[in-house]
């Protein structure tokens, strides 16, 4: 004969039961994210990789060219910096489409986001060690400020980019298209 339980026992036995699932479902998940991290790991160091590979070619190809005429394109001097390009206007898309057009110069780490406020001319604001000055050629009328502006001056984090460009009127590419 089988021996009744208790509702006391019945419930601690149900419960016990779950508290099981429930640890058997977060070491599943932790795991899962513990293999999606090594994985995200490597594919960083790759990255990292290839692109110390882009800049020696880069710099080989430099130093056996010829020299030629004087030309307004810019070329990335350095393809990791982190670049932050914000909308200074009340144009739509506009950082969106400086990101694009940098992109497409070869640089890498390029993010858009807001400028809260409006400017007329271009500001460029540089980290301590000016990585990424060759953009200045880019904005011929902006200001190059001394003073890194204030997170609440934008929607992104500003602490994570070596250069900050806030894109005014005056380089307005949506509108002129």
């Amino acid at each position: 004969m089988k021996k009744k339980q208790s509702a006391t026992g019945l419930f601690f036995s149900m419960f016990l039961r779950a508290v099981v699932v429930i640890l058997v479902v977060v070491i599943v998940c932790l795991g899962f994210a513990l293999v999606r991290s090594l994985i995200h790991g490597k594919n960083l160091k790759k990255a990292e990789a290839d692109t110390t590979v882009q800049t020696e070619i880069q710099t080989d190809e430099l130093l056996t060219a010829e020299k030629t005429e004087a030309t307004t394109e810019v070329i990335p001097a350095d393809y990791g910096i982190k670049i932050a390009v914000l909308n200074g206007t009340d144009t739509g898309g506009l950082a969106g489409a400086w990101k694009a057009k940098l992109e497409e110069m070869g640089y890498t780490a390029v993010d858009a986001g807001n400028y809260k406020g409006v400017t007329t001319n271009s500001k460029l604001y540089f980290s301590q060690d000016k990585k990424g000055e060759e953009l200045a050629a880019l904005f011929p009328g902006a200001t190059i400020e001394t003073e890194m502006m204030k997170e609440e001056e934008t929607d992104v984090v500003i602490s994570t980019h070596d250069v900050l460009i806030v894109i005014g009127t005056n380089d307005d590419i949506v509108s002129k298209q």
